[in-house]
């Protein structure tokens, strides 16, 4: 499926995001001929990032399928992870010598995955013609800590930058963890390189099983390709910056990110047209791991009024 796009393709993506916007909210973010589109009622979402040239428009992330754009979150471009990244055992783990079961929120997997965030309306709390400032207010339920979720983004040129904040508004002291989910156009030359150390490898309900170094199949520091096979793993030891290239269109994206976002997922699925390149602050099952006492598992404890911030920025660049 070809993503660098006519104008003709873009007429018929633009009447969707109209007949959305009769039902909804949207926001329309635009600088220097790049365009933002995000959903904020469904998981605080991006729907389309993209520039415009004399050539046709290329996508920087995938846009939204029809799915998608019916509220299927899974065929949009990009969500956010809050309070944590990735799976938790069972929906159950152990924090501070207490037991918490959260709902089971992606079946039929039988783990609890990525939070609330991306399953959540979301208020806009701040926009003008390139920017924008998003709010999630978390009420106790079976996560029985509040706290508030923000995504805050700025498109300068083809440029974008992403704030994130989670604060811990509860009394207590809250395991917590963050991060991105975004998705690439998948073309049989694009290739995911970073400087990371290690990979966790996983079994076969994709939960750590243990750290190696990098092998000869996964080594991203040459270079993954996601059309090569399948990956869903999390890779560690990065300085948290990693480059996307597509040789087809002589384009390629860097993306820097700032601590505590330490980790990076690659995912990477068969017979689909996308991947993911994921920076993330926690591992899969991290608060598991924290309880067993092992180490290197990112979660963050927030205590009362506590917060955790980070920065992540796209830089698409046409060689």
């Amino acid at each position: 499926m070809k993503w660098y796009l006519t104008y003709q393709h873009l007429f018929v993506f633009n009447n969707r995001i109209k007949v959305l916007q009769n039902t909804r909210q949207l926001l329309h973010l635009e600088s220097q001929g790049s365009i933002l589109e995000l959903d904020p009622e469904n998981g605080g979402s991006i729907l389309g990032y993209r520039s415009e040239t004399e050539n046709g428009i290329f996508h920087w992330m995938r846009p939204a399928r029809e799915k998608g754009l019916r509220g299927d979150i899974l065929d949009l471009s990009c969500f956010p992870l809050f309070p944590f990244s990735s799976r938790i055992r069972d929906g159950l783990f152990r924090f501070m010598g207490e037991e918490y079961r959260l709902p089971l929120n992606f079946l039929p997997e039988k783990h609890t995955i990525h939070g609330h965030g991306w399953k959540t309306s979301w208020k806009v709390t701040e926009s003008n013609a390139s920017s924008a400032s998003l709010l999630y207010v978390h009420q106790p339920n079976e996560w029985p800590w509040s706290y508030r979720a923000v995504q805050s983004f700025k498109l300068e040129g083809a440029k974008l930058e992403i704030n994130l904040e989670l604060q811990n508004t509860s009394e207590s002291p809250m395991p917590a963890g963050f991060g991105l989910h975004p998705y690439f156009v998948r073309t049989p030359k694009a290739r995911v390189i970073a400087d990371c150390d290690c990979i966790w490898v996983n079994d076969e309900e994709v939960m750590p099983l243990r750290l190696e170094p990098l092998s000869t199949e996964s080594n991203i520091r040459e270079g993954l390709i996601p059309e090569a096979g399948f990956i869903d793993n999390t890779f560690t030891g990065w300085d948290r910056k990693v480059r996307i290239e597509w040789p087809e269109w002589n384009a390629e994206m860097l993306i820097k990110s700032e601590a505590p976002l330490d980790f990076l997922v690659v995912f990477a699925p068969l017979n689909e047209d996308f991947f993911c390149v994921e920076p993330v602050s926690n591992v899969t099952d991290a608060f598991n791991m924290m309880d067993r006492g092992q180490t290197g598992h990112g979660t963050r404890v927030l205590e009362a009024g506590e917060s955790l911030t980070s920065r992540i920025t796209f830089f698409p660049t046409f060689r």
